[in-house]
């Protein structure tokens, strides 16, 4: 039994076609997921935490990898780059961790440019420190070349531009290079922040091509998805959804679920629930 879990930072369910750039757009697979009219099951989920203002990413993400609501420690929403508090919640209930400790192969698919260590790190995200927590290496450049990794963006464009050499891949071929290292494992988890990106500069253009790529990523995922396996779609928080604003969203996020034990998650209401149902669902 394997489960891959898809963090796509930034994405709600809105059904305002005059607001919502995947509705205005042909984008098939992620109409799939907010509309749940596919294979899979949609869970509309709760993404506030019983807190008040817009949910954000230290938080949300907090949430979603330790399946514990950090709202009663930090008292309220808490933006990019967890602190101290929500550092200390994540080391003791890290999803990989958890997975880990239970004798079962966990990792983060996400290539990283360079090192972390809890010694060097000074400003990290959530996935950072989920990994860390668990002990594990990260996947490097080297590990993506030899397409045992994927970057955050797919295709491996912005790599390039900063001048690393390697190649270029389509958005499907990053998706078939996920499931690879998903096969391997019993969790893998990998973060998709380009969409949070695009949300808050609500540019047209450039919100089309994240959404484009995405969209492409998707379909290779959920045609390729090997027998015995399952795909958990979900998000910290909306944003790109509704472009009639710069800023996070209160709308529910969704959970898509497709593959043979798709129907474990039916329960979940709010992002604190997946992490329990998928280390449940190991044993």
């Amino acid at each position: 039994m394997s489960f891959l879990l898809f963090f796509i930072d930034g994405l709600g369910l809105n059904h305002d076609s005059k607001t919502n750039p995947i509705i205005q757009k042909e984008f098939p697979r992620l109409k799939e997921i907010i509309t749940g009219k596919g294979t899979g099951y949609l869970l509309k989920t709760d993404a506030s935490l019983g807190c008040p203002g817009l949910p954000q990413s230290a938080t949300g993400q907090t949430a979603l990898l330790t399946g514990e609501n950090p709202i009663p420690l930090v008292g309220g929403h808490r933006s990019g780059f967890p602190g101290p508090t929500l550092i200390s919640l994540i080391k003791e209930k890290s999803l990989l961790k958890k997975v880990k400790e239970k004798g079962y192969k966990s990792t983060f698919a996400n290539a990283y440019t360079r090192e972390f260590t809890w010694e060097n790190v000074r400003r990290a995200s959530v996935t950072t420190y989920t990994v860390l927590a668990a002990g594990q290496n990260f996947r490097t450049l080297e590990d993506l070349r030899n397409k045992k990794a994927v970057y955050q963006e797919f295709t491996n464009k912005q790599l390039r531009e900063r001048g690393y050499d390697v190649p270029l891949w389509s958005p499907k071929e990053a998706g078939e290079v996920l499931l690879n290292v998903a096969s391997e494992n019993e969790l893998s988890i990998f973060e998709f922040f380009q969409t949070d990106i695009a949300g808050h500069r609500n540019d047209p253009e450039f919100t089309r091509i994240v959404l484009q790529n995405l969209e492409n990523f998707l379909d290779s995922l959920i045609t390729k998805l090997p027998e015995g396996s399952t795909l958990i779609i979900t998000s910290d928080h909306g944003n790109i959804e509704d472009n009639s604003t710069h800023l996070h969203t209160e709308n529910p996020v969704p959970t898509y679920v497709l593959g043979k034990n798709g129907a474990l998650f039916r329960g979940v209401r709010e992002i604190t629930d997946i992490a329990p149902i998928i280390i449940s669902g190991l044993d």
